[in-house]
């Protein structure tokens, strides 16, 4: 991007209200006052039992003894029995054993006589401990989901959801890996093989993102133009957005990506030849902001903007240079990756301690069969279903492309890390 083009961009409110937004967040000289976790008549660290909806899907922690959700809480009881409404959100973790009850191939699916199924939607009474952090689940004492038109609809995600691990969980590693890629979860996916993304500088790929829904669009797209009917092409990129998004659940930079994308179509159906992505970038950080506070101070929310941001602010700077060597269809890959490590290594070397220089060739490489790889276990997806016997050799399949996934990865993980 040129400069006196970068220069015109004080000229537009969208750019200067996210530039005051972005001073405002993450500055030292301004303090967003934090509304309490929880709002009851029952002081917070005298709760042992809470009442209300799972509003997340529950995700392993790192130390793999728990699993964290987003919690709305109705109601709340002291240890004297004592009970208030209750509004806020905290953190409700999980213990596995609990949480695992319907996982297949966990240790504890085999005791299913007093489980429940946790999942975003879910109405929950759990007694436990509240903590800073948040609230420590001992027991879950009752489970429904509302008779709702939404409750209904969001119980048959959840069973959906289910029955997807399940055929993900026969399918092995690679399975394991597949799964997290399309629905976020990653229970089953090795946590040497998330290190060794991590390693490699391709935290990203396993964090659901702009590439997956790119992906998505694109099928759309496809199917639209067959059709011929242009109308048709966006309605069909809106439901299909729309309904990985539903399945997926929302994240930090699922959300950015999301909404980026509504925009981008929003423009094109208002016949926006080539829409201006750093003010639709700007709107859409300003949109989730207001949408979704709580996801500020999220480094994934950090990440995800900064990386686009750099990709954006300096695509042409580098693909000058990357042309100068490389074929075109690597030099722009090259010159985004380049461009996001720009802004992202010093927020990583400044939360993490750390950043990994390698992964701008590594995502040049990695991410062409992470894109095949997705492609088609969409495909072998279907066909399982359609035909359950095609289910085993497809499982063949996935895991072969996961070897070669995972031996190119493992190689660029071995490449050292910058440390401060």
């Amino acid at each position: 991007m040129a400069v006196n083009s970068l220069f015109d961009y004080f000229r537009k409110p969208v750019f200067v209200s996210t530039l005051i937004c972005i001073l405002i967040f993450y500055s030292s000289f301004f303090t967003i006052p934090q509304k309490p976790a929880v709002n009851s008549l029952i002081a917070s660290k005298e709760i042992t039992a809470v009442s209300g909806i799972i509003l997340s899907s529950p995700a392993k922690t790192t130390s793999g003894s728990y699993y964290c959700a987003s919690f709305a809480p109705k109601t709340v009881c002291n240890a004297q029995g004592l009970m208030s409404t209750a509004s806020g959100r905290f953190t409700v973790y999980i213990p596995s054993e609990i949480a695992e009850v319907f996982s297949p191939g966990k240790l504890f699916s085999q005791s299913k006589s007093n489980g429940f199924l946790y999942e975003t939607g879910g109405q929950y009474s759990f007694t436990g401990r509240y903590t800073d952090k948040g609230f420590y689940v001992k027991k879950c004492k009752a489970a429904c989901w509302p008779k709702s038109f939404s409750g209904k609809l969001l119980h048959f995600r959840a069973l959906c959801r289910l029955h997807f691990k399940r055929l993900m969980y026969s399918w092995g590693s690679g399975g394991g890996l597949l799964l997290a890629l399309l629905c976020g979860a990653r229970e089953y996916t090795d946590t040497a093989t998330q290190d060794s993304f991590r390693r490699a500088g391709l935290s990203h790929i396993l964090a659901l993102s702009g590439m997956h829904l790119s992906m998505f669009s694109t099928i759309a797209l496809f199917l639209g133009n067959r059709a011929g009917i242009k109308k048709l092409t966006f309605f069909l990129r809106i439901i299909t957005l729309i309904t990985f998004v539903w399945f997926a659940g929302f994240s930090p930079s699922l959300t950015r990506a999301f909404i980026c994308a509504m925009l981008m179509i929003a423009s094109a159906i208002a016949g926006a030849q080539k829409p201006d992505m750093l003010s639709i970038l700007c709107f859409s950080f300003l949109i989730q902001s207001a949408m979704c506070p709580q996801d500020i101070h999220s480094v994934a929310f950090i990440l995800s903007y900064g990386a686009l941001a750099g990709i954006l602010l300096t695509s042409r700077l580098f693909n000058r240079f990357y042309y100068k060597f490389c074929p075109k269809i690597f030099a722009s890959s090259l010159s985004a990756a380049t461009g996001a490590q720009t802004i992202t290594a010093p927020i990583s070397l400044k939360i993490f301690g750390a950043f990994s220089p390698i992964g701008i060739v590594s995502s040049t490489v990695v991410s062409p069969f992470v894109t095949i790889f997705i492609y088609s276990g969409l495909v072998l997806i279907l066909l399982s279903l359609i035909f359950p016997f095609l289910a085993k050799p497809s499982g063949i399949f996935i895991n072969l492309q996961y070897t070669v996934i995972t031996f190119i990865v493992n190689i660029f993980s071995l490449v050292p890390n910058w440390h401060l």
